[in-house]
């Protein structure tokens, strides 16, 4: 049962991401080519901004998340409300610190970013459009989380792809009408603010017995909170920094114009780790189970497995990046931007060894030895920052995908490698062997088949380029069945797949946890 439900997760937030990358190749070259460089940049870069206020729901939501799973499988429906009402309270403080803050760098923003006079009225309003967004939806965040915490992340996702789909096509229609970046901020403020009514409905038909009021709030549930809430924040803030503080570099010393080939690099990146992500993020509750039990062993096979398939699932996307980046940017984004596929290659490289990590971060919360891996964050964010701020005027924007690119590789990779074997007590040479080297060694197959194909006939074109890639990867697919997996895998899976999908329907109509 364990394994169904990890599986019917990753399940449904894939099929959320897919539906979120299928609308990013689509509206993102719509934007740059509607907006223009500079306006695009801005709008990548006022997000950034704005985004580091979302680290307050990414420290306080694992906390609520973990609480409201604990006591939703109690049957505690008292200190249920006690914690999700403590939750919106802490949560509405937070959004009017937000707010505040973020008029206050409407009211600098020219003074702290290199922008065209013109366009200081836009980003201001823009700026401004999103604090108010962030400020409301803090608040309100709290539904999702606690459908987070009953484990209903097929309610959630949908309630996601939705709200993905209706935002994708009011900035579509923003745009036709002719109010750009002020049409984009009020669209994402109006699709947010339905996201969470959304999952307010949701919530109220899983929990009909949920009081959300301020008597309910209480110390101890914001203790509660507090407590484990520290260092995912701090964790959270240091992973921003590390993917998100080169637009404001790039703005910051080269032009917001610049911003636009890094971004789109970035986001190719950006789509492989969500890829994995989706997968590894549902094994944080699944390992604290493990440990509960005392099954270390099965805690550390799962950890090998979860770098495995990280590796299975990612590195056939980032060698494709290597080989077919720039006929990639070609068909997506248009000839103009082809040579970002040389940022794109210096982001891969290192996310090849950092990316299956991913696994071992999730684990090692689920178990609560967290401390070390915010602290290995911590300093991959510093060394980020300041390679980044050293190398982006002799270099460019070179400069700073390297000063992206060597703390990821060293410290994302091969420090939390080091790290992650020491607290599970996993030997390094099953771990590298086991975890990363034998299913790499696979994806050589996918690499041949490439570079064969792009000594061939340089594929270009969605149609041709998609179909390279799916026979490039039906290859390696062939071969990892065999190869990558133990006949205990292979008949696992084979029990796995056809259980979860047949449970998935009888879920989706059920309350609370399945």
């Amino acid at each position: 049962m364990r394994s169904i439900r990890v599986f019917r997760n990753a399940a449904t937030n894939y099929v959320r991401l897919g539906v979120g990358v299928l609308i990013g190749l689509f509206l993102t070259p719509f934007l740059v080519h509607q907006l223009g460089d500079a306006p695009y940049g801005l709008w990548v870069a006022v997000f950034a901004l704005t985004g580091y206020f979302g680290l307050f729901d990414q420290g306080i939501r694992p906390s609520m998340v973990r609480y409201v799973s604990r006591f939703h499988a109690q049957g505690d429906g008292e200190a249920l409300s006690r914690s999700i009402s403590s939750a919106f309270v802490l949560y509405a403080g937070v959004g009017v610190l937000a707010l505040a803050a973020t008029v206050l760098i409407a009211a600098r923003f020219g003074a702290w970013f290199r922008v065209e006079p013109a366009m200081l009225p836009v980003a201001r309003l823009v700026v401004a459009v999103s604090g108010l967004s962030l400020a409301i939806g803090f608040p309100l965040g709290v539904f999702g989380a606690t459908l987070s915490g009953l484990q209903r992340y097929d309610v959630a996702n949908a309630i996601g792809v939705g709200v993905s789909v209706i935002r994708a096509a009011g900035f579509v229609a923003v745009l036709h009408l002719g109010f750009g970046l002020p049409g984009l901020a009020w669209c994402a403020l109006a699709t947010n603010l339905l996201g969470h009514a959304l999952s307010w409905i949701a919530v109220r038909r899983l929990l009909p017995g949920l009081r959300i009021s301020p008597r309910a709030v209480s110390r101890e549930h914001l203790g509660l909170l507090g407590s484990y809430s520290g260092f995912a924040f701090v964790g959270a803030l240091a992973s921003l920094l590390t993917f998100q503080t080169d637009a404001l570099v790039i703005t910051a010393f080269l032009g917001a114009a610049l911003v636009t080939p890094f971004a789109l690099a970035a986001a190719l990146v950006e789509t492989a780790r969500s890829l994995v992500h989706a997968a590894t993020w549902v094994l944080s509750p699944t390992a604290s189970e493990l440990e509960t039990r005392g099954e270390d062993d099965a805690l550390r096979a799962m950890m090998i497995a979860g770098s495995k398939y990280s590796v299975l699932l990612s590195w056939p996307l980032l060698i494709a990046f290597l080989v077919f980046g720039e006929n990639l940017l070609t068909t997506w984004v248009g000839e103009r931007y082809a040579s970002a596929a040389g940022l794109l290659a210096i982001l891969t490289w290192p996310t090849l060894i950092a990316l299956p990590q991913s696994a071992a971060s999730s684990v090692l919360f689920g178990v609560s030895r967290h401390r070390g891996v915010v602290g290995l964050f911590i300093l991959n964010a510093v060394l980020n920052l300041g390679l980044s701020l050293l190398w982006v005027r002799p270099f460019g924007l070179a400069g700073v995908a390297m000063g992206t690119a060597v703390p990821l590789a060293l410290v994302g990779g091969a420090a939390t490698i080091l790290y992650t074997c020491r607290a599970l007590r996993l030997p390094l040479g099953a771990y590298l062997w086991e975890g990363m080297m034998r299913p790499g060694l696979v994806t050589l197959v996918f690499a041949a088949l490439a570079l064969l194909a792009q000594a061939a006939w340089r594929p270009v074109g969605w149609i041709p380029l998609l179909g390279t890639c799916a026979a490039c990867w039906a290859g390696f697919a062939l071969c990892a069945w065999p190869l990558a997996l133990s006949g205990d895998e292979r008949r696992r899976w084979g029990r796995v797949v056809p259980a979860a999908i047949g449970l998935m329907p009888a879920a989706a109509g059920s309350g609370g946890q399945p």
